[in-house]
């Protein structure tokens, strides 16, 4: 083999293990600190703005307390034991 053949070959061989590394570098999944941050800028971003179809002044603590009281009486398994007691009391009041 002459020494070009044997330069080729070997830089060949250098660009596709090179190659192989980049692609692998870049398919790697990102470390789970980094995915926990970037869902954390994209919830932070999201609850900055007011969206369409959204009344910042309606959207009051009250307001999730009837949502979370609404799936709550939905999803009996989501009431704790202190809960399922009052209700059972305003039950018997009316």
């Amino acid at each position: 083999m002459s020494l070009a053949h044997r330069r080729n070959i070997a830089l060949a061989a250098l660009t596709g293990v090179g190659a192989i590394v980049a692609a692998n570098a870049l398919m790697k999944p990102s470390k789970t600190q980094s995915i926990a941050n970037g869902m954390r800028r994209q919830l932070d971003d999201y609850n900055t703005h007011v969206h369409i179809g959204q009344d910042a002044s309606a959207d009051t603590l009250m307001d999730r307390k009837e949502i979370m009281t609404d799936v709550k009486s939905r999803k009996p398994w989501n009431i704790t034991y202190a809960e399922r007691e009052a209700m059972q009391q305003e039950n018997k009041k009316q």
